[in-house]
């Protein structure tokens, strides 16, 4: 769909508003975002940056709130309940630092799904996007504190942090971030186990939910997440209906603040609400 042009006639036609009513009455959405930053670095792709600010982030938090109701991760299971699932990828510092604050001050729940790799290694995450995005900086702003903002990895400590609110459940994104459908089973079981066993002795919680990487999975992946004793796996926007309903859960991507965006995807004309 063309944002630009799609989601404002859904928007300015009362679509959207028709089926946000829709979902939370009889539905849920599961949303997915990646990194919140402080600022934007001018001519840095998008592709290397973080895709919202914490300015926008706050705003389509308030949005939200004066849509929908939230849910935690333990109510998507429970018919009676409907609503919204807020997910967060790959283990950023600044979701520490940027989003988890947002999350408490609002009382809003959030699923954090971490890469373990970059924990272990808060300053080595993702070194291939750290590289790219360095000759974007200024000299001024080549400094600590915009290198974590931007690349550096949640550390054990912060996780910990995290892991210790109600409001906070973690979940596994793999070790490494590998595309999991092009691994050998010896080395998808690895990703999957070793994570899973790291993040239940950081957290002291019991790591229930998996990500794909990537949206990666195929059938020989789903039945590793279930062999590997993980409850519900998420994928990235379209599934690939394997029929296993509880291992391929849709999520809607979440880029921009605008209002109009907002409301085409989260319409149900984009991904009707997910069902088990």
């Amino acid at each position: 769909m063309n944002y630009s042009f799609g989601s404002k006639l859904l928007y300015y036609t009362g679509l959207s508003w028709i089926g946000r009513q829709a979902i939370s009455k009889k539905g849920k959405l599961v949303l997915m975002f990646h990194g919140v930053s402080e600022k934007k670095i001018p001519d840095m792709p998008d592709s290397i940056q973080p895709h919202l600010i914490k300015k926008e982030f706050e705003s389509i938090l308030y949005w939200l709130k004066n849509n929908f109701k939230f849910l935690h991760p333990n109510d998507l299971m429970d018919s009676n309940k409907n609503g919204l699932l807020l997910t967060f990828d790959d283990g950023f510092h600044n979701n520490f630092s940027n989003v988890f604050p947002l999350l408490k001050e609002h009382n809003i729940p959030g699923l954090f799904f971490i890469t373990t790799q970059h924990v272990k290694n808060p300053n080595d995450w993702l070194h291939f996007v750290r590289k790219k995005g360095e000759k974007y900086l200024s000299t001024f702003e080549q400094n600590e504190h915009v290198q974590s903002d931007l690349f550096k990895g949640i550390s054990k400590e912060n996780l910990s942090i995290m892991a210790s609110d109600p409001l906070i459940t973690i979940g596994s994104h793999t070790v490494s971030h590998p595309l999991l459908s092009k691994c050998p089973l010896d080395k998808l079981m690895e990703e999957l186990t070793n994570s899973k066993i790291f993040l239940q002795k950081t957290t002291r919680q019991s790591i229930d939910y998996f990500a794909y990487p990537s949206g990666d999975y195929n059938l020989k992946v789903i039945n590793a997440v279930e062999k590997a004793g993980y409850k519900l796996a998420f994928g990235i926007d379209k599934i690939r209906n394997f029929g296993r309903n509880e291992f391929e859960i849709p999520r809607i991507g979440i880029y921009s603040s605008e209002i109009p965006y907002l409301a085409a995807k989260l319409s149900g004309f984009y991904s009707g609400p997910i069902a088990f």
